[in-house]
């Protein structure tokens, strides 16, 4: 909450990524690091980027639940407060993971 107010904050409502150069100059950027390469969200990226696509607009616990299970399904643990930051915002229409 920023300003006293929910959503009234410099950031509510805008992209992650302003522009797709900005996507591509991260995307470089993180290629070939061995060490994150070996985290479950680097290996899961393209299932929780799936998860983004094809739940845009549903309701947030129904896309944490998704979210969690794409995850343990690989054996990891989730960190529920990251889930629910990252189905809010794919409830808005956004996409973490692209």
């Amino acid at each position: 909450m920023v300003n006293g107010a929910e959503g009234t904050g410099l950031m509510a409502g805008r992209p992650r990524f302003r522009s797709n150069l900005q996507r591509e100059l991260l995307g470089l950027l993180r290629r070939d690091d061995p060490r994150l390469a070996q985290q479950a969200s680097e290996r899961l990226r393209p299932q929780l980027a799936e998860v983004g696509r094809t739940h845009a607009g549903r309701p947030t616990p129904e896309i944490v639940a998704t979210l969690e299970a794409v995850i343990r399904s690989a054996g990891a643990q989730p960190d529920r407060a990251a889930l629910e930051e990252f189905a809010e915002e794919i409830s808005q229409g956004g996409n973490p993971f692209d």
